[in-house]
């Protein structure tokens, strides 16, 4: 699907901006502090979850004032008046209630509004949020031997000030921290650095953090009507899961379901389809299959050439600086032409489009354009069957044999089978035949070309 239209809704003089998608019951997504509606589609981790939902329900989300493309706030607000933005998105988005589902901090301002807009609410989900204040003196006593270590809230808040001096600069800090499923996966790391410098400036962070510091919901837990369920990850390093235990006793009849992993944003964990699924169960009351499906497919794998070589010739900062480049290049030029990224290889990327002159064109367009900031790849493409899991990735022979034709590719080039090449006859590519080739773990000889713009 396509990125969605990015919209503004008013509150006085300020703006919020915000994004709608999807088909099915209406969803207000009420984030974390740090967002960017836009920047959140560009990796596919959070794009999946993103598209995964929209398959059920029509989702809104919104950055909060303070934060990404929304107007920066003058005197820090309170929660009351924070609760004005799901307000106003909800008015804007002309909706009379809908289902609330708040994140982390965001859970907090849930809370409030399920509490004091109970005609509004048709249900609330909350996943890793914290509780407040007066309900923090017996918290100790939720906690279990197998939980992970607690931490005082002056423990957090220092973890909090050092990723602010480190904003921007050291993004891996805040994947250790918050995202531990991904430790090493550099692709998602460099990511994470543009989502923050596009989110906030390290003094806005650090700013926004302090102002959500003494956020307290009072006794809303307690007021809250709506159909409620709390969620919350077991090995969550930020707010401990003893919070999520309590807010759920807090809360009448809330239903309490607690995730194995470890990341606070838990919809990049492997396992994040199940928390989609349980989510989702609860919104529609349809509890979801999962499914494996069968369909045709151009599959493209990309390498960056000598990648070791340059990394150690230009050093790691400049290097990331570099595969930045690679990154929002080549996630937007797949997205040009309507492909989908399924995930990251290493230094390079595994897509798929749904007709061969697709993932041609876009082949092309990426050699050259990477070629054009300094990188060099080899592609390569192959059509076929394929199977496309519910997570979103694919496998199959077809996306093996793909990986192979880029294996032989020469650098700078992109190479097809010679199945792309009979169904591209008479299209806007020449192709030029490179021989014939036995490709690990697949049957014969294969005929490969190399391809050219006509």
């Amino acid at each position: 699907m396509q990125v969605p239209e990015t919209r503004y809704a008013r509150i006085g003089d300020i703006r919020i901006a915000y994004q709608m998608w999807g088909e099915g019951p209406p969803l207000i997504i009420i984030p974390a502090f740090i967002s960017n509606i836009e920047i959140s589609w560009e990796h596919e981790l959070y794009r999946r979850t993103l598209e995964y939902m929209g398959k059920y329900m029509t989702c809104v989300q919104f950055d909060k004032r303070g934060m990404g493309l929304s107007d920066r706030f003058e005197e820090v607000p309170t929660l009351e008046q924070r609760i004005e933005d799901v307000l106003a998105v909800m008015d804007a988005a002309g909706w009379e209630r809908a289902h609330i589902f708040g994140v982390s901090e965001g859970g907090a301002m849930a809370q409030l509004f399920a509490a004091d807009y109970p005609r509004r609410t048709e249900s609330l989900t909350v996943i890793n949020t914290f509780i407040s204040p007066r309900y923090r003196s017996g918290l100790r006593s939720y906690v279990r031997e197998d939980d992970p270590p607690w931490s005082t809230e002056q423990q957090t808040v220092d973890r909090f000030l050092h990723m602010a001096d480190t904003w921007a600069e050291e993004p891996a800090y805040q994947v250790e921290y918050e995202m531990p499923s991904q430790i090493g996966n550099e692709s998602f790391t460099r990511w994470v650095g543009r989502l923050q410098r596009f989110s906030a400036s390290p003094k806005d962070f650090r700013r926004q953090f302090l102002s959500i510091v003494g956020l307290d919901a009072g006794d809303a837990p307690e007021r809250i009507a709506a159909r409620t369920m709390v969620m919350h990850v077991k090995g969550d390093k930020v707010l401990h899961v003893a919070m999520g235990r309590r807010l759920a006793d807090l809360i009448p009849g809330a239903k309490y379901v607690e995730i194995q992993g470890a990341d606070h944003f838990s919809w990049i964990m492997p396992n994040w389809r199940e928390v989609c699924d349980i989510f989702i169960d609860f919104i529609t009351g349809t509890p979801i299959t999962r499914t494996t499906t069968r369909q045709f497919g151009t599959v493209l794998f990309t390498d960056i050439v000598d990648s070791t070589r340059q990394s150690a010739a230009l050093g790691d900062a400049k290097w990331r600086a570099v595969l930045d480049g690679h990154d929002r290049t080549a996630r937007g030029l797949i997205d040009q032409h309507r492909g989908r990224v399924v995930k990251s290889t290493g230094d390079g990327l595994l897509a798929v489009f749904d007709a061969p002159s697709q993932g041609v064109e876009c082949g092309i367009k990426l050699c050259d354009a990477l070629r054009g900031i300094g990188i060099q790849i080899r592609a390569g493409l192959h059509a076929g069957e394929i199977e496309v899991h519910d997570d979103g990735d694919i496998s199959g022979i077809a996306v093996n044999l793909a990986a192979r034709v880029e294996q032989q590719a020469s650098d700078g080039e992109l190479w097809t089978s010679s199945t792309v090449r009979d169904l591209m006859l008479g299209g806007s590519a020449n192709f030029s035949e490179k021989g014939e080739y036995s490709l690990k773990g697949i049957d014969g000889a294969w005929r490969l070309f190399a391809v050219e713009p006509r």
